[in-house]
């Protein structure tokens, strides 16, 4: 019942709903219902009845948290925060999860078993087992109907406790800085995630206190890094990276401006192709990347022709920003907005 909770509980009170139990929850996650209520509601105005369980649910059992010690898994697909969270992090994890069907689809089997057997390869070389889990979870069309970047903290903990008897931890790592939070907006939170805790079950909250760039730039000279970084989710070509798309071109300029991209096996773009990249790229939909990432390169770092591509996106972004919203709108505002949308 705990991995139904930390899935369904945004969805489900984003319609106005409740979520019915045929079964008991953990005392701990019951017990930190309320402060995720109060968070959700913070931050996106979403509240609702706390799940019913059964009229003949036994008394809550006593208990500590993640009180017998099995194993500590590490979420890992093979992105900048999760190498940094298995390289650079404070928890040593005992076996990677990988999971199908979260940001590469279960109909795409090709590139599934790319990534996985690139994260076998790293768990190998660091003697680790890797755990595979395949969901249809973005399927649901009640999950479905709450967007991936609020619900997502749920669905790694819902994971997390479907592997209860392998796993007694599990790491989630951080998406933002500490330093960059701006009170919540986001479905994987520092906040939030370790809620969705249980007697069984630990979620540990891994790497806020770097940047994602920070980490990059951190783990940049690990050979396992460059030989496996896959930061793409939007799959334009067959290669696990497109390198077309912003989160590639995000990620391939702050290797060039460090001297790192050619290092790196799994991106193919030259300079020419990047500059291309950039020239091609409409706008960075993400005002924080935008102010925090991409303003802050030092254009004195790049070949004149790519520093005169990243100031016109600069200066295309922004204006994009101002038409779309006029500079007002906080992550927490459009989060809000996009949840007032949904049927209820």
């Amino acid at each position: 019942m705990d991995a139904i909770v930390a899935a369904f509980l945004l969805p489900t009170w984003s319609r106005g709903a409740f979520l019915s139990l045929d079964g008991a929850l953990s005392e701990l996650l019951r017990n930190n219902l309320p402060a995720v209520a109060t968070l959700l509601n913070e931050w996106w105005s979403v509240s609702g009845p706390l799940p019913l369980e059964p009229a003949d649910t036994p008394p809550p059992r006593g208990g500590i948290l993640a009180s017998r010690r099995r194993a500590t898994g590490l979420m890992f697909s093979g992105g900048v925060d999760a190498f940094f969270s298995l390289l650079r992090g404070t928890v040593a994890p005992d076996a990677l999860v990988f999971v199908d069907g979260f940001d590469i689809p279960l109909t795409d089997v090709a590139r599934r078993d790319a990534a996985h057997d690139a994260v076998c390869e790293v768990a190998d070389a660091l003697g680790l087992p890797v755990l595979r889990v395949a969901t249809n979870l973005r399927e649901h069309a009640l999950f479905a109907s709450v967007p991936w970047d609020l619900t997502h903290g749920g669905a790694l903990a819902a994971v997390g406790h479907s592997l209860r008897r392998q796993l007694s931890h599990l790491i989630v790592s951080s998406s933002d800085a500490f330093a960059d939070d701006t009170g919540g907006g986001y479905g994987s939170h520092f906040r939030l995630d370790p809620l969705w805790s249980s007697e069984q079950l630990a979620v540990l909250f891994e790497g806020a206190t770097h940047r994602r760039s920070q980490k990059l730039l951190a783990i940049a000279g690990e050979p396992l890094v460059r030989q496996h970084l896959r930061v793409c989710w939007e799959h334009r070509t067959r290669d696990l990276n497109c390198g077309t798309c912003e989160k590639c071109i995000r990620t391939q300029l702050i290797l060039v401006a460090h001297g790192q991209l050619q290092h790196f096996q799994t991106f193919r773009n030259t300079v020419a192709d990047l500059t291309s990249a950039v020239r091609a790229l409409a706008f960075v939909p993400n005002r924080f990347n935008l102010r925090v990432e991409y303003d802050s390169l030092d254009l004195t770092r790049f070949p004149r022709d790519l520093a005169r591509a990243i100031l016109a996106l600069r200066r295309r972004s922004w204006a994009a920003m101002a038409r779309r919203d006029h500079g007002r709108l906080s992550p927490q505002h459009v989060a809000r907005r996009v949840l007032s949308l949904w049927p209820r």
